[in-house]
Formats: C-alpha cells, sequence, structure tokens
C-alpha cells in the first residue's frame, strides 16, 4: 500500500510538472520527480542485498553449529 501512495504522489508531482513548465522539460522534471520520490523509497542495491544474505546464511550456519556443539556438551 505504501507503495502505491508513493507511486501516486509520483504521478501527481510529474503531472505538476508538465503544467508548470515547458513540454521540452518534461522529461527532465519527470526525472526528477520519480527520483525524489524513489529517494524516499529505503532500497539498497543488488549488491548489498546479495551481501547481507551471504552474511545471514554464513551467521545460520554459525548458530547451527553451535546448537550442535550445545547438544554434545549436554549429553
Amino acid at each position: 500500500m505504501f507503495a502505491k501512495e508513493m507511486l501516486e504522489e509520483a504521478a501527481q508531482k510529474i503531472g505538476a510538472a508538465i503544467q508548470e513548465t515547458p513540454l521540452k522539460d518534461v522529461s527532465k522534471n519527470a526525472k526528477t520527480a520519480i527520483s525524489s520520490t524513489m529517494a524516499r523509497f529505503d532500497l539498497v542495491t543488488r549488491e548489498e542485498f546479495e551481501i547481507q544474505q551471504q552474511m545471514i546464511e554464513h551467521l545460520c550456519q554459525e548458530i547451527a553449529t553451535l546448537r550442535q556443539e550445545i547438544e554434545q556438551l549436554r549429553q
């Protein structure tokens, strides 16, 4: 729902930009409006996402190892 509201806001900004400026500046204003709206999303790059995913997988493996060690110590 949040993304829908952000996209609607971007569309409104684009519409306002078209009405307030000459047609030749529409592309520039549209890019600016979309960029400013997208900047408000808390996005990460694909590379950052993959790094975080690898870190989580590594931590899950460490947790599994620690659980096995704890189980062995209990016995």
